[in-house]
């Protein structure tokens, strides 16, 4: 390339012909970048994606249209988990609200209308940041193809919500999953997550050969994840996933009652791998049992009505369950990351710090109860007690000195 001027707006800048128009006349796009190397690497970027037949000069290019090209063009190497995930946040919170509108028309109030929306309708802050990202990755494509000068969506603002604090399982609620786990298919998988703190897809992953009895471990080595209702198995998220977690005693009871030479220990009721579906299926199938267990009834049409004594229990609260057990009974902050497969030990401290709070408040509730019945039944202390009953001395007692 021969030697390049600054423009006055400090950029570099070459003219590319990037197609004819109907008289014959040529196309011609000025391309920028702040320094040389970035100029050739656009120009090279260019050149290929007008190779592939994408008219990137097109001023009418729609945000569909590009979104179509990053997903397609700028992902080569991603997962089908990952895709299929990015896939449906786009085709559910983006194209219909911005898919027709044109890319040089899209402004940043466009995409904080979408965020700042969803936001009140209690999407979690983490979820609204992978929108963000994915709309701001997409509008890059354009920056980087010289379609807009800029991204507009660089700059939108995500609300920082609390965090949705996920309840742990009473002891009554405890007490109705261990007592009665034989019951229902899905028994062992409750336990395992309560017992042990495996993720949903962890527990769906876990073979026999996983189980040490021995040692009293589970090797926790894979999970499993879900795309169309087909289940695949694959490494955890992070080496911290991959981690040993101790057996107590009430789960290997367990485990070894219903011990198998191999496969899957957690399978659906033909004894193969759970699916999504099946696991739903299974799961809402478990809660009736357990309501039934707890005195509940099941419905059979509009004159047997459903009694429902129990709370929703979802499988992230047997997890969330497994941290309470690990605080209440004092493990290390470290050991209790390992146990739970945190990549963060911030995540770890978090629960413990929210769990330490709520143990204060229930102290302080009881307090306030215990002074409340205090009052009320007139016992203020045993020393005001004593000093009623005491006789009364002609001389005072004195203290020494």
């Amino acid at each position: 390339m021969a030697r390049q001027k600054k423009e006055k707006n400090g950029l570099y800048r070459k003219n590319l012909v990037v197609g004819k128009k109907a008289d014959g006349s040529y196309i011609r796009k000025s391309v920028y970048g702040k320094t040389i190397k970035e100029l050739e690497q656009k120009i090279v970027e260019i050149t290929q994606q007008l190779n592939h037949g994408i008219q990137v000069w097109e001023s009418t290019m729609t945000f569909r249209e590009l979104a179509n090209i990053w997903f397609e063009q700028y992902n080569l190497e991603a997962g089908e988990n990952w895709k299929y995930g990015q896939r449906n946040m786009i085709k559910k919170y983006l194209i219909p609200p911005l898919g027709e509108m044109r890319i040089k028309d899209l402004r940043q109030l466009h995409l904080q209308t979408i965020i700042t929306t969803l936001s009140k309708q209690g999407l979690s802050t983490s979820y609204m940041k992978k929108l963000k990202q994915i709309a701001a990755q997409i509008m890059q494509v354009a920056v980087g193809s010289d379609l807009i000068m800029r991204n507009p969506f660089s700059d939108v603002k995500v609300p920082k919500k609390d965090p949705f604090v996920r309840r742990a399982l009473t002891e009554k609620e405890v007490a109705l999953i261990t007592d009665n786990w034989r019951g229902h298919n899905l028994g062992p998988m409750a336990m395992i997550m309560l017992y042990a703190g495996l993720r949903r897809g962890e527990a769906i992953a876990l073979e026999w050969s996983d189980i040490d009895f021995e040692k009293k471990v589970i090797h926790v080595t894979k999970a499993a994840t879900v795309v169309k209702n087909v289940t695949r198995i694959k490494k955890p998220k992070s080496d911290a996933g991959i981690r040993d977690v101790p057996i107590p005693k009430v789960l290997r009871n367990m485990l070894m009652e219903i011990r198998k030479p191999s496969g899957y220990v957690c399978t659906n009721t033909s004894g193969e791998m759970l699916t999504e579906s099946s696991y739903m299926s299974q799961w809402n199938s478990f809660q009736s049992y357990l309501n039934v267990c707890a005195g509940g009834r099941r419905g059979a049409g509009k004159y047997v009505p459903r009694i429902t004594v129990i709370e929703n229990i979802t499988a992230h609260m047997l997890r969330h369950t497994y941290a309470s057990m690990l605080f209440d009974a004092n493990v290390y902050v470290k050991s209790a990351q390992k146990f739970l497969g945190h990549a963060d030990i911030e995540v770890t401290l978090e629960i413990y710090t929210h769990l330490s709070e709520m143990k204060e408040e229930k102290s302080i509730e009881a307090l306030d109860n215990h002074l409340d019945e205090m009052i009320k039944t007139k016992r203020y202390s045993k020393t005001s007690e004593i000093a009623e009953e005491a006789p009364v001395s002609g001389t005072a007692d004195v203290l020494p000195a």
